[in-house]
């Protein structure tokens, strides 16, 4: 099953409707210092992007990639959490931009599940 299908899944599962939240972003990295295992590469998430998905609303991962590149291409990961479906915008909204400061700061990033293009599942570590 692709971990898409498992989220949607997963959300159909709770006791009240939730909403899944996506933030796509795309890496900045850091220039290494000389000495440095070129291997290891330093930098931050920078949010690019981001839309509230009812479970039904989604169909598969290639459809919600190309949704996500004709609005705007440049994103290499997709960070996703959900929200109860019964709140009003305002909360909506402050999710979302919490999700981003979180994102942009590599804050509380371990409550999300996160994609890149080829739908696989990251671990992301703080340095």
């Amino acid at each position: 099953m692709s971990a898409l299908k498992e989220l949607i899944t997963m959300a159909s599962y709770q006791g009240e409707p939730v909403k899944l939240l996506f933030l796509f972003a795309k890496a900045e990295y850091e220039q290494s210092e000389k000495g440095t295992n070129k291997d290891e590469n330093k930098g931050h998430m920078m949010p690019v992007m981001c839309v509230d998905k009812l479970p039904a609303e989604l169909t598969n991962f290639a459809d919600l990639c190309s949704e996500a590149d004709n609005i705007n291409p440049e994103w290499e990961f997709i960070f996703v959490t959900s929200m109860f479906a019964e709140v009003d915008k305002e909360a909506l909204d402050g999710g979302l931009k919490r999700m981003a400061s979180d994102i942009e700061n590599g804050e509380n990033t371990a409550m999300y599940v996160v994609l890149d293009r080829q739908e696989n599942v990251i671990e992301m570590m703080r340095s």
